[in-house]
């Protein structure tokens, strides 16, 4: 059975392989904002590689090579040989374009100072420690969320404090639930 974590770890995988194979128009910021430094480029690239998009992509990108070997039915060692080094060759091109990509949003979006601090970090030992264990995590973080209903609980506590977005009363004779 698929735990709901698991089918959220490969939809942002997916994203992930989606935004790496996505073209776009350039937009209206970006094409009045000023182009990157090259330094900023190469820190954002640094950062980029240690991202736990990777993780997904490359969890994602294994299991879909199983399915294909699955698919295929009956292979010879060699053949399943050969379907494991092209899955990985395409999987390898995948993760440089969501390096690309990624290195292309930090570089927007952060500083080139905040980069050179983020790209020491990752590349410390402890660093190496925190990257890509996003995806080791997740299932325990659903798992310990399970059960908790934001909106529930803001309602809950707006009907208590404001008596407003209380639940309607159950009419006379229907069970309440």
């Amino acid at each position: 059975m698929i735990r709901p974590v698991t089918i959220v770890m490969l939809a942002l995988a997916g994203l992930a392989l989606g935004v790496a194979t996505a073209t776009s128009a350039p937009s209206a910021q970006s094409a009045t904002a000023p182009p990157p430094s090259a330094e900023t480029l190469v820190l954002a690239r640094r950062v980029a590689a240690h991202d736990d998009f990777l993780a997904l992509v490359q969890t994602a990108g294994a299991a879909q090579i199983a399915g294909i070997e699955k698919g295929l039915g009956e292979l010879t060692a060699v053949e399943k040989a050969k379907v494991d080094d092209i899955g990985k060759a395409k999987l390898a091109e995948g993760q440089n374009r969501v390096i690309d990509k990624l290195a292309g949003v930090y570089a927007a979006t952060f500083t080139t100072e905040q980069l050179r601090a983020t790209a020491a970090f990752l590349e410390t030992p402890a660093g190496g420690v925190y990257a890509g264990r996003l995806i080791k995590v997740l299932p325990a973080l659903g798992e310990g969320m399970k059960g908790f209903d934001f909106k529930r609980e803001v309602l809950k506590e707006t009907c208590a404090e404001i008596k407003k977005g209380c639940p309607a009363a159950p009419e006379a004779g229907q069970p309440r639930g």
